[in-house]
């Protein structure tokens, strides 16, 4: 593929991190015209977007000064922190984004994160002058690929009118929820909803399959009802079909799900749901299959701990 011709009216934007879903969204904004700086810890999962013209740099404080619009898709709240605010063997103190970020430059943190460290980086953020965004999104792999994206985000209104256009080539709605950690909260609660929402499909056709009915048909009529959900649809029939490649992996459920019950944890509010889904990820997070972790299969393989009685039950 020749490389994505620059468009001179549009910005050059840093992107910092390009696994599943980070590559994809940054190939959009590529093939929009933007100049595109990116960084990630595998450069091998980064050559596709050099091939297309993107730019390769190995620190973060090379991509903030590249480009005055920086977004990062990263794993975890660690490696938002690192990046960001520096202090770590890889990223040295004084070597983050929000050091070596151009004057009135705008840095949007798409990583599913805890809302106290997206305070702590606007914080940070602003008093060096800087906007600062946490706009985590939902829609997984296949989101990213069709730029379908929900993007939830939070921060000030200035900064989400010029993250506008941006989200606008990444996903089909973008919604400013309140200021900043409010982005992070509204993902938290989606995930609540994946996670407890992924137990009730495959609870739902275990128990048709152990009642001798054809678990494939019985998905097929009750996702059209009022049991139906994006789930139930989309990741059921992979699960039947036993195919169990990830679109959103296990570990990073299991990570959303244990943000979202530190985030609450004083709240005093009792998350009985949460609790069961944190047990069985964890359980599956744990097994290992051919020396490979499950906890890097997708989310569907939870249907395999429904898929057969145990040895005692089974006599």
């Amino acid at each position: 593929m020749p490389p994505a011709p620059s468009d001179p009216t549009s910005p050059p934007i840093g992107f910092i991190g390009t696994g599943l879903m980070g590559a994809s969204m940054a190939g959009h904004l590529l093939a929009a015209g933007h100049p595109l700086h990116v960084l990630n810890r595998t450069r091998a999962k980064a050559e596709p977007l050099l091939t297309r013209g993107a730019f390769w740099h190995d620190r973060p404080a090379a991509v903030a000064a590249a480009a005055g619009i920086v977004i990062t898709m990263l794993g975890d709240p660690a490696d938002v922190e690192e990046v960001y605010l520096g202090g770590t063997d890889r990223v040295p103190a004084g070597e983050g984004l929000v050091d070596h970020a151009r004057p009135g430059g705008l840095l949007i943190d798409m990583t599913t994160s805890s809302p106290a460290l997206s305070q702590r980086i606007a914080a940070v953020a602003a008093a060096r002058g800087l906007a600062c965004l946490d706009a985590p999104v939902s829609g997984g792999d296949t989101g990213a690929r069709n730029a379908a994206l929900i993007i939830m985000a939070g921060g000030d209104e200035a900064a989400f009118a010029r993250a506008e256009p941006l989200f606008r080539l990444l996903g089909r709605s973008a919604t400013l929820m309140g200021p900043a950690g409010s982005g992070q909260r509204c993902k938290l609660a989606n995930q609540v909803a994946v996670a407890i929402g992924m137990v009730a499909w495959c609870e739902a056709l275990a128990h048709a399959r152990v009642g001798g009915l054809d678990p494939v048909a019985v998905q097929q009529v009750i996702s059209g009802g009022a049991a139906g959900s994006w789930a139930l649809t989309n990741l059921a029939p992979r699960a039947l079909g036993g195919d169990f490649a990830p679109g959103f992996l296990v570990r990073h459920l299991l990570k959303d799900i244990r943000l979202a019950r530190d985030a609450t944890r004083q709240s005093g509010v009792e998350f009985p749901g949460l609790v069961v889904a944190e047990t069985l990820y964890e359980k599956i997070a744990e097994q290992r299959l051919a020396g490979t972790s499950r906890g890097d299969e997708g989310t569907q393989t939870l249907y395999n701990e429904y898929a057969s009685p145990p040895a005692s039950e089974s006599h």
